[in-house]
C-alpha cells in the first residue's frame, strides 16, 4: 500500500487540482465572453466533485503500455464534466456577470493555493537535498 503522504502522491494530487482549476477557469471565461450572446446558458464545473473523482483514480491499477498500439487502460471518462447552471433570465440570457466574476476570483484562489503548496513542497525537497550534501 503506497504511503498517503509520499511526495509523488502529493505532487500528483496537486497536479490534478491545478488542472481542474485551469479547466474551470476556461469554462468561466467562456461564460464571461458570452455575456452578450442571446439565450446563452452559463456552464460550470463542480470543483469538489471533479477533484474527488480525480483522486479516486489513484486507487485504480496503473498499467504501462509497452507498445503504442496497445489499448489505453484509461478508457473510463476521467474528464472534467461541465453542467449548465441554473440562473435567472435577465431578458437576454442567463449570465450574471457579477456571479461569474466571483466564481473566477474563487477559482483563482484555489489555483494559487495549489501552486503555492506545490512550490513549498519543492522547496522542502531542495532543502533536504542541500542539507544532505553537507
Amino acid at each position: 500500500m503506497p504511503d498517503k503522504l509520499s511526495f509523488s502522491k502529493i505532487f500528483n494530487d496537486l497536479d490534478k487540482a491545478i488542472r481542474i482549476t485551469q479547466k474551470r477557469n476556461a469554462v468561466i471565461a467562456s461564460n464571461v465572453s458570452n455575456v452578450d450572446t442571446p439565450k446563452y446558458k452559463p456552464k460550470d464545473i463542480n470543483f469538489k466533485e471533479a477533484l474527488a473523482r480525480a483522486l479516486e483514480t489513484d486507487n485504480q491499477l496503473n498499467l504501462t503500455r509497452t507498445n503504442p498500439g496497445h489499448i489505453h487502460m484509461n478508457m473510463r471518462n476521467q474528464g472534467v464534466e461541465t453542467f449548465e447552471e441554473k440562473g435567472e433570465w435577465n431578458g437576454y440570457n442567463w449570465v450574471n456577470i457579477d456571479k461569474e466574476m466571483t466564481k473566477l476570483t474563487e477559482n483563482n484562489l484555489m489555483y494559487r493555493q495549489a501552486v503555492e503548496t506545490l512550490l513549498r513542497k519543492i522547496a522542502l525537497i531542495k532543502e533536504v537535498i542541500k542539507e544532505g550534501g553537507q
